[in-house]
């Protein structure tokens, strides 16, 4: 009672811890009562039942405390790192627990008869006591407990030996319960511990099929063994190094804080290393990380080639690149884990000599795993980020001076164009709000003059209904050239029609 009067609980999404309000919650809670009734002192019972025969069932009231139990078997399984395994050791303590109360139901029932009255109950003499034994008096009680548990795992399983028959009416009550109770127990388990391999082998069974599918695809347009070979060791690779083939959609649970977290957790140290982002505002660098999307590469494929259009840069998260001739026989430089390349070409530096080409090609030496981060990403994030946007692509153009890679006249150029552009841009943009102005004016006074005119034919409508019915007496007459009449009886016909009234 102590714990779960420390335990907090959540009110509208917010942890309680206060002292008062724990005890107010656990007071008013189905738990209180269970473990009140838990602790009630039955052992005052043995008072009338005399002290040499305690029934020890009269202390049933504290398995009332099972809730405790079930609690605690679900925190641990939620933190376990194999849940499988900690479901089937849950389940065979269970099954151990169930014999031990089924074979103490059994010693009871048996000293209650008579022990040795019978062959069913617990036996007066038997071969394998000790030689100074001869009855049961002399037991110890390891051999009762030993001795009634074998016979409660039989009895659970119904493989039970003749000299177990019963005798009497409440041993054969006693007997039919224990089956009854055996088929169920053993039906549970067997049900749960089938699920349990399901689940274990679940997860290999969908990678299977996902390969079988591709296999069954590539046999289907006939692409020769060679590609059917290398689509196999891409599986076997992935399956070894326990990754999941969409890992984008691992997270998706999670809400966008929490995800942030993590990915900070496992990406930020490797945007960090990144020369161009030091000293960044880390709130930019973690808008990056969620951008950030896992790239696989199998032997021997080329990340990029010289000359193509920068559309990404990339991380080396696992594996090794070599940067290489454009034959490919020449070995340059060989980039490992947590090398950062091709954020230059994604910047769109003023005045440089590449542009947004690639100088370099690079291809992986073995299966390799990337992360990539999309110019479009970096881009719109930039965008809410001005302050580090113009630090970045000082710090590029820097890097690229130093290199010798970058046109200065071209530079000048380029950033007076830009710089009559974002002028011009503003310019549009201010003009554009003035017109929003004036449309959202005009609006205003298009829906007040609507209001006006719809009370006013309301108000019309209304007149001319009451001018009606005070002359119902009266004639009407529909136009100056239309001489026919009208009586009282018609006038509502004709409002409902529409019909125009001069009077």
């Amino acid at each position: 009672m102590f714990i779960n009067l420390l335990t907090g609980f959540l009110d509208n999404g917010v942890i309680v811890r206060e002292p008062r309000r724990l005890w107010a919650h656990y007071r008013t809670s189905r738990k209180f009562k269970l473990d009140l009734l838990s602790l009630f002192p039955t052992d005052l019972c043995f008072i009338w039942t005399g002290q040499g025969k305690p029934y020890v069932i009269l202390r049933v009231n504290r398995l009332l405390r099972m809730h405790r139990l079930n609690e605690t078997i679900y925190r641990a399984e939620s933190r376990a790192d194999s849940p499988i395994f900690y479901r089937i050791a849950v389940l065979l303590a269970v099954l151990a627990i169930v014999t031990h109360i089924n074979g103490c139901l059994y010693y009871f029932v048996s000293s209650e008869i008579g022990v040795g009255s019978d062959r069913w109950v617990y036996p007066a003499t038997a071969m394998w006591r000790h030689e100074n034994a001869t009855s049961h008096i002399d037991d110890t009680m390891w051999e009762k407990w030993i001795f009634c548990t074998y016979w409660s795992a039989m009895m659970l399983t119904s493989i039970l030996p003749n000299m177990n028959n019963p005798a009497t009416t409440g041993e054969f009550v006693f007997h039919i319960m224990d089956i009854l109770v055996g088929v169920l127990l053993y039906a549970t388990i067997v049900a749960r511990i089938s699920g349990m391999i399901l689940n274990i082998s679940k997860k290999r069974d969908v990678f299977r099929g996902k390969e079988e599918g591709v296999k069954g695809y590539l046999q289907l347009h006939k692409v020769g063994s060679d590609m059917d070979s290398r689509v196999v060791k891409w599986f076997d690779y992935i399956w070894s190094t326990k990754q999941d083939l969409d890992e984008e959609s691992v997270l998706t649970l999670l809400p966008q804080k929490l995800r942030m977290e993590i990915a900070r957790f496992v990406h930020i140290s490797v945007l960090q290393k990144v020369q161009l982002f030091h000293g960044v505002d880390d709130q930019f660098l973690e808008e990056l990380v969620l951008k950030l999307k896992f790239v696989p590469f199998s032997p021997g494929d080329f990340i990029c080639r010289k000359g193509d259009i920068g559309r990404q840069m990339y991380v080396v998260r696992r594996g090794k690149l070599n940067v290489v001739s454009d034959d490919g026989r020449k070995i340059f430089a060989t980039l490992g884990a947590g090398t950062v390349f091709g954020e230059l070409s994604i910047l769109n530096i003023p005045g440089s000599r590449n542009g947004n080409r690639r100088t370099a090609n690079v291809c992986a030496v073995g299966y390799a795993d990337l992360f990539s981060l999309s110019k479009e990403d970096l881009w719109d994030a930039l965008g809410e980020y001005p302050d580090v946007r113009t630090s970045l692509l000082e710090r590029a153009r820097h890097i690229l001076k130093r290199d010798d890679l970058i046109d200065e006249q071209a530079a000048v150029q380029s950033m007076r164009v830009s710089r009559d552009f974002a002028k011009v841009s503003a310019q549009c943009e201010t003009s554009l709000d003035i017109l929003q102005q004036h449309m959202q004016r005009f609006m205003d006074d298009y829906k007040g003059a609507f209001g006006e005119l719809n009370l006013d034919l309301q108000e019309m409508e209304t007149q001319i209904k009451k001018m009606a019915k005070g002359r119902k007496k009266q004639p009407f007459r529909r136009k100056k050239d239309d001489r026919r009449l009208y009586s009282a009886g018609d006038i509502d016909i004709l409002l409902e029609e529409d019909v125009v009234f001069r009077f």
